[in-house]
């Protein structure tokens, strides 16, 4: 029986296919690499992950990265898949916004929130019918978030204190994978950081439900092609 929650029950479909679940993740830029979409439309970019087999999608709209509000319905015009909304969400208002843009998650940042705020912006994302994609960077961080089912919890490989210019190698929640049976969450997924097919599978390996990858397809010559051989788990055509 397939899970009620839209973003569990298609990880779970796509693993049920001996896929890597790939949460497909369109920003414009990164402090690190500068421009990231090099002249490609936004509508461009999802349709290649799309088509490569993406089985989520996420969208940066912070500033940060320049990103805004914008992107959101361009990506939900073009796709049904689950949407993520990445940005700093502080308030109820900000979860509504992004539900009438098109999205069904919001990222709701561990670090940036104190454990009442991010438990109430939880309830608050459930009451308007959105999963609360909740990022983690620690073993404490992740011990105080409330169990929740219909959560998805995210263990980040990057530093947002850093805005994300620190180089991690994308293995820093393999750390943390000794305490995932412990939690208790719809999804618990793998973030950011992730640059190789070989990071993949050991990420995967470990027990996670499923990897947030960015930087590395938009980077990649053929979004599509590169989205391919991470769902594949492996770096060639083959099979």
């Amino acid at each position: 029986m397939s899970h009620p929650n839209a973003w569990v029950s298609r990880l779970e479909a796509v693993k049920a296919k001996g896929r890597i679940p790939i949460i497909a993740e369109i920003k414009p830029a990164s402090p690190a690499d500068g421009d990231l979409l090099k002249g490609r439309r936004v509508e461009t970019i999802t349709r290649a992950y799309i088509e490569g087999g993406a089985a989520c999608l996420s969208v940066v709209t912070g500033r940060w990265f320049g990103g805004d509000i914008s992107l959101l319905s361009r990506v939900a015009r073009l796709s049904r898949l689950p949407l993520l909304r990445k940005d700093l969400i502080v308030n109820k208002k900000q979860i509504r916004q992004s539900r009438d843009c098109g999205a069904n998650a919001v990222l709701l940042t561990g670090s940036i929130l104190s454990t009442s705020h991010l438990m109430k912006l939880m309830d608050d994302c459930l009451s308007l019918g959105m999963t609360p994609f909740i990022e983690v960077s620690d073993e404490a961080a992740l011990n105080q978030v409330k169990a929740c089912r219909e959560s998805v919890i995210a263990i980040t490989n990057r530093d947002i204190s850093r805005k994300e210019t620190d180089t991690d190698s994308g293995l820093k929640s393999m750390a943390l994978a000794g305490a995932l049976k412990h939690v208790s969450a719809g999804a618990i997924i793998s973030a950011s950081g992730i640059h190789t097919i070989e990071e993949a599978q050991k990420l995967f390996g470990a027990g996670f439900d499923g990897l947030l990858i960015g930087t590395a397809l938009l980077k990649a010559p053929d979004p599509k092609a590169a989205l391919i051989k991470f769902t594949q788990g492996k770096d060639d055509d083959e099979g």
